[in-house]
C-alpha cells in the first residue's frame, strides 16, 4: 500500500510532502491495528484516494468502535514511548474526521485531507 501511494503523490502532486503524508496513514493504520483490531493484522482495512482540489484519503475498518471524542492525542509532556501517532496525524493534516460507520458492517471511517 505504501509503495503505490508514494507513487501515485509523487505522479500526481509536487507540492506535497510525500513522507509527512506518509507517516500520517501509517499511523492511522496502526492505529487501526492496535484499537479496532486488538493487534489482529490479518483483518480487512479499505483505502480509499480522492483527488479533488487536494489529496484525501479515508481509512475505513470494521472493527470495534471507541468514543469519537476520545481519540486524542497524549500530552507531549509525557516523556515515554509511543502514543504520538494522533499527535502526527493532526499536525501533518490539513483535517481529520472520525466517523462511525453507519451500515451493518461496523467499524470506524477516518478521513484525511492534505
Amino acid at each position: 500500500m505504501r509503495v503505490q501511494i508514494k507513487k501515485y503523490l509523487e505522479e500526481n502532486f509536487k507540492d506535497l510532502k510525500v513522507d509527512e503524508i506518509l507517516l500520517a496513514i501509517d499511523e492511522a493504520v496502526q492505529n487501526v491495528i492496535r484499537h479496532a483490531y486488538e493487534m489482529k493484522a490479518d483483518q480487512p482495512i479499505d483505502i480509499e484516494v480522492q483527488k479533488a482540489n487536494n489529496f484525501s484519503i479515508k481509512i475505513r475498518d470494521y472493527g470495534k468502535q471507541v468514543e469519537l471524542s476520545s481519540i486524542t492525542p497524549r500530552k507531549l509532556d509525557e516523556v515515554r514511548p509511543g502514543g504520538l501517532g494522533v499527535h502526527f496525524i493532526r499536525t501533518i493534516c490539513k483535517n481529520v474526521k472520525y466517523e462511525h460507520a453507519k451500515d451493518n458492517k461496523g467499524g470506524t471511517i477516518l478521513t484525511l485531507d492534505f
